[in-house]
């Protein structure tokens, strides 16, 4: 398709969540087309009546269990995040920032492969991070509160411009302008951070950073994933959400740390940038899968 076109079929992705489930279950079918398309030219030739009394056969029950199940492992491993798009109201494709207008005119700025649930209904601004990494550049209003919920933290602010990074399991609040209160589950009170600070909630802990750089921080809206000491493992599931196939870490070379900028433009590139570095090799056993090794 054309870049044109991406982008449309993105956003009719975007118009509904059984848009987007229904692309999920085709991209499935796709996947296993031969068996499918011969189930459908049997099923075709047989009566109403054979049709119920074989469905109630105690072994085809059985192999319809087996194949039901087997088709969602096939749906998870091509799409481990159905069930989150599932929830989302937007989900952006792997084009380097998606950028979403929210009703309040606040806006915000998804990397690839990330989900979000509004809620703008009653005078609310909030706004859910179901997976992935978001810039919001939020408008003032009245004082009105503009909520983010991640997994494990709330984030809220009246108006300014701020990173939230849920992409490793754990949420990471970065400031460029503006101060915000970044709260875990189970501490409501939180810590107020500002321009250049940086706070990570992990295990219902907040664990302040040093000043940080802001660009660096926010390299990934231009296509580059700046990082220092970052587990391999977790760079990789950072580069996978800009590449069509899973990308698999084998042995203990995920838990080896690498620093360095990486383009999200040329995710082939980059593996082998990072497989020279750390002493790995890569290898493409198919189109949905590459391994490091």
């Amino acid at each position: 398709m054309s870049v044109a076109q991406e982008q449309e079929f993105e956003d009719w992705l975007n118009t509904s969540r059984s848009n987007r489930l229904a692309f999920d279950q085709m991209r499935v079918l796709w996947a296993r087309i031969e068996e499918p398309a011969r189930q459908f030219s049997e099923s075709r030739r047989k009566t109403a009546f054979s049709m119920v009394m074989s469905r109630c056969s105690p072994r085809r029950s059985i192999t319809a269990l087996v194949g039901i199940a087997l088709a969602t492992v096939v749906m998870i491993f091509i799409n481990p995040d159905i069930v989150e798009n599932f929830r989302a109201d937007i989900v952006s494709g792997q084009t380097v920032v998606t950028s979403i207008g929210l009703p309040d005119g606040s806006v915000a700025h998804l990397a690839a492969n990330s989900a979000v649930a509004t809620d703008f209904s009653g005078g609310r601004r909030n706004v859910e991070l179901l997976r992935g990494q978001a810039f919001f550049d939020v408008v003032h209003r009245n004082g009105d509160a503009f909520r983010v919920n991640t997994q494990d933290a709330t984030v809220q602010v009246v108006g300014t411009r701020f990173n939230v990074d849920f992409l490793s399991g754990h949420t990471t609040v970065m400031v460029e302008e503006g101060a915000v209160r970044v709260a875990s589950k189970t501490d409501t009170g939180g810590v107020l951070i500002g321009p250049g600070q940086q706070i990570t909630v992990a295990d219902d802990l907040l664990v302040s950073s040093d000043t940080v750089e802001i660009q660096q921080a926010l390299a990934w809206m231009k296509g580059r994933l700046v990082v220092q000491n970052m587990r391999v493992a977790d760079l990789m599931v950072r580069l996978e959400n800009y590449d069509s196939s899973r990308i698999v870490v084998l042995g203990g070379l995920a838990d080896q740390t690498i620093s360095g900028s990486f383009p999200t433009t040329d995710i082939a590139g980059s593996l082998e940038t990072v497989a020279d570095a750390v002493g790995a090799n890569v290898m493409k056993t198919s189109p949905w899968l590459t391994v490091l090794y």
